[in-house]
């Protein structure tokens, strides 16, 4: 850390890597939230299209879509006119942590 507080990180530091996999996890979860919220304000639709997804999150549309790509297991695709809509599998999602 340098004088500022700043901390530069290379390459090569694993430090890096665990900060950009939290700051995705980040993007990950706001995205869920958005769709889990759709989904159960209307449980038969709930359908929202990238744009709307990313209006959402304050994001471009291009990044939701790599989210959205990584998480297309806990997701529902379909694909009307040209435009790609997805909704959450789930009205609920919860992750539990438990010590051992």
């Amino acid at each position: 850390m340098d004088r500022d507080g700043a901390e530069e990180l290379t390459l090569s530091d694993p430090a890096l890597e665990q900060h950009v996999r939290v700051l995705a996890a980040s993007v990950n979860v706001r995205l869920m939230r958005v769709l889990l919220e759709a989904r159960r304000a209307d449980p038969v639709g709930g359908w929202r299209f990238l744009s709307q997804i990313a209006e959402a999150l304050d994001e471009k549309p291009g990044t939701v879509g790599l989210a959205v790509q990584k998480l297309l297991p806990l997701l529902e695709e379909k694909r009307e006119k040209g435009k790609r809509y997805f909704r959450s599998r789930f009205v609920d999602l919860r992750l539990v942590l438990q010590r051992a």
